[in-house]
């Protein structure tokens, strides 16, 4: 039975990972043409924080995945620089129900952005998070049900630009 805590440490694990990769490594403006090589890095990073366990790069779909080398998957990874498309998340979403890790997650790298964007799939829905990459604290913005109509990209509220009227 997998346990909330078991849950929050693996979590854990993965932002000390995100850290340690994000202060160690000056990453190319342009990350599509070396995802394979960033993902590498990541799993090197990540091995830290997993020491008893296998960080395999390209696996089963999956970009990173922390397991046993059986069939204990404890992390599933599923990046992308910019944001996650639907088919990236639908393929994210099935590894998640196919394979039963402890945790899938999908983040973005956004590098022009203060912050990480985290999809963590569950059975029944997907949880988006922002972790900021100064303080790598996290912030849940919205959970999204299966069932529910999938609005595309998650749309973030932004503060809107007063307008003055202009009279004459």
């Amino acid at each position: 039975m997998i346990t909330q805590e078991e849950k929050i440490d693996i979590f854990d694990g993965f932002r000390k990972g995100m850290h340690y990769f994000l202060t160690s490594y000056q990453l190319p403006d342009g990350l599509k043409h070396k995802k394979g090589a960033i993902s590498h890095r990541l799993a090197l990073c990540l091995s830290a924080e997993f020491p008893d366990y296998f960080v395999d790069v390209d696996i089963n779909g999956a970009d990173i995945i922390v397991w046993d080398g059986l069939d204990d998957i404890k992390l599933a990874l599923f990046w992308n620089e910019q944001y996650l498309t639907e088919k990236e998340r639908n393929k994210a979403l099935a590894f998640h129900k196919a394979n039963t890790p402890v945790l899938t997650l999908g983040f973005t790298m956004l590098p022009d952005r203060p912050w990480l964007l985290v999809y963590r799939f569950e059975a029944e829905y997907v949880e988006y998070l922002h972790i900021d990459k100064a303080s790598f604290a996290d912030e849940v913005l919205r959970q999204r049900f299966l069932e529910d109509k999938d609005e595309g990209q998650l749309r973030l509220s932004l503060r809107k630009k007063r307008t003055r009227k202009i009279t004459t």
